[in-house]
């Protein structure tokens, strides 16, 4: 049975009847796994239902390819799917190695790059959302692909497929939609129906997990990253659903303010592309979308799809409306803010909502709409999309050159040392490419020894190192003339140096070719020829310093070469001491307890006794930590209730006199 969204699809491309019934016959249709149509009321199809349709179609037509990404936090695996032609699919490895040149410009002339776009097809990311309890985006991620390839002999998806490799998510959230559509289905038809989940969608962050773009802590942020540097997309499209009420679904452009480094050229195109699926909802008589506004502003630079605009990607987000879950619900006018009861037509909200019955399938099929004039604008503009990505690039390289800070200087020499790298291998992770010195330069009258670490600004994702090396300046946005300053969305300030305590000098001098003869690029340039590979979170490749877990840093070579310089113990005695401004004192603490040793605390400096010489070395080489030997840590006197410390008549002279730390937690520790 055709549903109404694709009927309304295959009308608005010009598509006969008949030959697209045999065609769809052919075509496994999600409900036929399901055991529902997606969006249907009370239904939530699961991450694992999803994935078995995906298989199925994956093993039954020649216009999809479904790729291993990784690992989740819970061990799921995560998909995501080629859906273009036959002939496109079987040279990606051509048009992927075009995406990787465009992406990264170095040495690339403007006729040269005019030739790959005209010879390349467009890579366009959409997924099923990663905010589990926006239950719409996954549920229209199997009807997209069951519609684009049911139709996909037809002309019009034909002349879409021929020009776009459409890279199709599932979800970006694995275990939450598992979670939230195994509780929504077990409270159906119970008072329980619209609770919420009583446990995170996603562990340890929830519903922050669309904010670690450029910190990349998650186990997922990791693998989606990692993708997106193997692949290069031109268009990064992730859907959500809080769109501002009662309007159905919010649009770039985005309100104000919006990133100040971010590239000219990718806003333009993220406005265009807003205005693309305004159009497209319109044309099929879906009412109700608006932009701007006073929300979903694009100031900070850490949601997972803003981000990839500081590397010259066309990316953002939509919001579509949603009730709660897959109940439907009926809105009245007097359910409306008094301003929008008029239902007046807006400059950004040409067609208002009237008030109806809202349901989970209304926002499953204004979320393929989206996502169909998203796929066909790319399909329109393939040439100018892919030349834009080299454009962008390009650009950055040149302000680099022209414009300070033209590089940022990290000396070894930190209060953490380890932290500049957990800093700088995200950036690296990132692809943003890190340097260090071989011999010492003098810059603006400063020395920076050999080992020094730098950045250079003329580099195509330099952006992304501006945005967040870079003090923020939040503009005086008030809410009239002379009024309350506007409440900022998320964030105001995010400067990494200054929340990790690191030492980050930005220099206004031009490089100069001495010092540019003295960097050394800390691991490979990107490597066009590099075949995909999946990043498994099962692997533990994190380095014994990083604070990551799992799957760290070092699947990346570029983030790998960064390494801290190695852990030293000074001076002699029986207790090893370190300074807690470094954060892994706290695991060396840890580490010693299930050693079997015991951890004593003095003039703000922890010491560990009781371990062997060999177990003392292990701590400070793993950890890359700067300690310190002392005495007098054996005659120290310890109270549970309140830590009284040495006395005076029990107190070494020297300064490593310290309390021992109960491993149990009580009202007066600190410590667990």
């Amino acid at each position: 049975m055709r549903t109404a969204a694709a009927l309304i699809l295959l009308l608005t491309f010009g598509i006969s009847a008949s030959p697209i019934a045999q065609s769809r016959s052919s075509v496994l249709t999600p409900a036929s796994v399901f055991g529902f149509e997606p969006g249907a009321d009370y239904k939530l199809a699961t991450y694992d239902q999803s994935i078995e349709y995906f298989r199925r179609l994956a093993a039954s037509s020649k216009y999809i390819r479904l790729v291993d990404a990784g690992k989740t936090s819970q061990g799921r695996t995560m998909y995501f799917a080629l859906i273009s032609t036959p002939d496109n699919l079987g040279r990606i490895d051509r048009y992927r190695e075009i995406w990787q040149r465009l992406a990264h410009p170095q040495g690339l002339t403007d006729a040269q790059a005019e030739q790959l776009a005209r010879d390349g097809k467009a890579l366009v990311h959409i997924d099923g959302g990663l905010h589990a309890t926006e239950v719409a985006g996954p549920q229209h991620a199997p009807l997209l692909a069951y519609d684009l390839l049911s139709t996909a002999n037809q002309a019009a998806t034909k002349a879409l497929l021929d020009n776009v490799v459409v890279m199709l998510w599932p979800t970006i959230n694995p275990d939450g939609q598992q979670m939230v559509a195994e509780w929504y289905t077990k409270n159906v038809g119970t008072p329980y129906e619209l609770s919420g989940l009583p446990q995170l969608y996603q562990e340890y962050v929830g519903h922050d997990n669309n904010r670690d773009a450029y910190m990349l802590n998650m186990i997922e942020s990791r693998v989606i990253e990692h993708t997106w540097r193997q692949w290069e997309p031109q268009i990064i499209y992730v859907h959500h659903q809080s769109g501002p009420f009662p309007t159905r679904i919010w649009l770039p452009p985005f309100s104000e303010p919006v990133g100040i480094d971010a590239p000219f050229l990718m806003s333009r195109e993220v406005n265009m592309i807003g205005m693309a699926i305004a159009k497209g909802l319109e044309e099929r008589g879906q009412v109700g979308a608006t932009h701007m506004g006073t929300a979903f502003d694009a100031w900070y630079p850490g949601y997972i799809d803003y981000a990839p605009n500081f590397k010259n990607i066309a990316a953002f987000w939509t919001e579509t409306a949603l009730y709660q879950y897959a109940t439907p619900h009926d809105y009245t006018i007097d359910d409306f803010p008094p301003d929008m009861r008029d239902l007046r037509p807006r400059s950004l909200y040409a067609s208002p909502w009237p008030p109806g019955r809202w349901r989970l399938r209304d926002a499953v099929d204004y979320m393929e709409t989206a996502s169909y004039s998203v796929i066909e604008y790319a399909s329109k503009y393939k040439d100018s999309l892919l030349l834009n990505r080299y454009k962008a690039g390009r650009d950055q390289i040149a302000r680099g050159r022209r414009e300070p800070p033209f590089a940022y200087l990290v000396p070894q020499e930190q209060r953490d040392p380890v932290a500049a790298v957990e800093l700088l291998r995200r950036l690296a992770f990132g692809g943003v490419r890190v340097s260090q010195l071989t011999a010492a330069v003098t810059v603006e009258d400063v020395t920076w020894p050999a080992g020094t670490w730098v950045v250079p600004t003329d580099q195509e994702f330099a952006a992304l190192a501006r945005e967040v090396l870079d003090v923020q300046k939040y503009p005086d946005l008030r809410q009239y003339p002379g009024g309350p300053p506007e409440r900022p969305y998320d964030a105001a300030g995010w400067t990494l140096p200054l929340q990790m305590g690191v030492t980050v000098v930005a220099s206004k001098t031009p490089l100069t070719e001495e010092m540019r003869a003295r960097l050394k690029l800390l691991g490979p340039m990107p490597d066009l020829k590099v075949k995909p590979s999946a990043y498994s979170a099962a692997t533990s490749d994190a380095a014994p310093f990083d604070s990551v877990p799992g799957a760290g840093f070092d699947q990346s070579a570029s983030a790998a070469a960064i390494v801290p310089p190695a852990g030293r113990v000074s001076g002699t005695g029986t207790s090893l001491t370190f300074d807690p401004a470094q954060n892994n004192a706290y695991r060396a603490i840890n580490r010693a307890w299930k050693l079997g040793g015991q951890v004593t605390l003095s003039n703000g400096r922890y010491g560990v006794i009781g371990l062997t010489p060999a177990q003392e070395t292990e701590l400070v080489t793993s950890l890359a930590l700067v300690a310190e030997r002392c005495s007098g840590h054996g005659a120290a006197a310890w109270t549970r209730a309140g830590h009284a410390g040495c006395s005076s008549s029990t107190a070494s002279s020297t300064s490593c006199c310290g309390r021992r730390i109960s491993r149990r937690r009580s009202a007066t520790s600190s410590m667990s």
